[in-house]
């Protein structure tokens, strides 16, 4: 192994930030609420969800309109998720860190068997060590818990693998980074993630331009490449 990468999916590896903006939307207007448009939504963009939307609606959400905001939410999604798939290069930057040992896991904050089907649809998933999405036993909002939920599944499969120093995460939203520091692993963020890119730049976050540019300068970090 020259170093481990863990993958975010939804924003990062698969495609879906127009069909999230999208169903955001309309749970929004289902509780009275606008329409919103990508820099709000990136702008607004926190954990836990719900505190996404009270930024996005600029009011607390009773416990009938949460309840009808995920509902709605889940349901758009689901009913646009064939216009979207892997984003662009997606599996042949995958393939190409594989031949120089790099191994792969994926961590989603989304529900584990809807992200297992679309890798099986995807054709992806035997790229990865291990798979994880959030299960109705181990559902958390906090993405730094999941981290280390999910290093510690690894690494039990895995035992001799994975020091801190030689893990990379890739990802899309600055909870991502703050999961990562958590770990002492590296972190870099796509540039066109779902982030306030002010409140990145302020933070310092490492950010790139596609899934190459983000391996390349993950990798450079852990001095993995020169």
């Amino acid at each position: 192994m020259t170093a481990h990468i863990i993958w975010d999916w939804n924003g990062t590896l698969f495609d879906d930030f127009e069909i999230s903006v999208a169903a955001a939307g309309a749970a929004c207007r289902t509780v009275g609420g606008g329409d919103v448009t990508h820099d709000a939504y990136r702008k607004a963009f926190t954990r836990p969800v719900r505190s996404l939307y009270e930024r996005l609606l600029d009011r607390p959400c009773t416990e009938p309109q949460w309840s009808a905001i995920a509902e709605c939410y889940h349901r758009t999604y689901q009913s646009l998720l064939h216009r979207v798939g892997l984003r662009h290069g997606a599996a042949e930057v995958l393939e190409r860190l594989s031949g120089m040992g790099v191994t792969h896991s994926l961590l989603s904050m989304g529900e584990h068997e809807e992200v297992v089907a679309l890798l099986k649809r995807e054709g992806i998933a035997s790229h990865f060590l291990a798979v994880e999405g959030m299960t109705r036993h181990q559902r958390t909002d906090s993405k730094r818990t999941a981290v280390v939920r999910h290093l510690a599944t690894v690494r039990e499969q895995y035992p001799s693998a994975f020091p801190a120093d030689r893990v990379l995460l890739i990802g899309d939203t600055l909870d991502d980074n703050d999961a990562a520091v958590a770990v002492g692993a590296a972190c870099v963020l796509l540039d066109d993630g779902s982030y306030d890119p002010d409140q990145a730049a302020k933070a310092a976050v490492p950010v790139a331009s596609g899934l190459d540019a983000a391996a390349e300068f993950g990798l450079r970090m852990l001095k993995v490449l020169a």
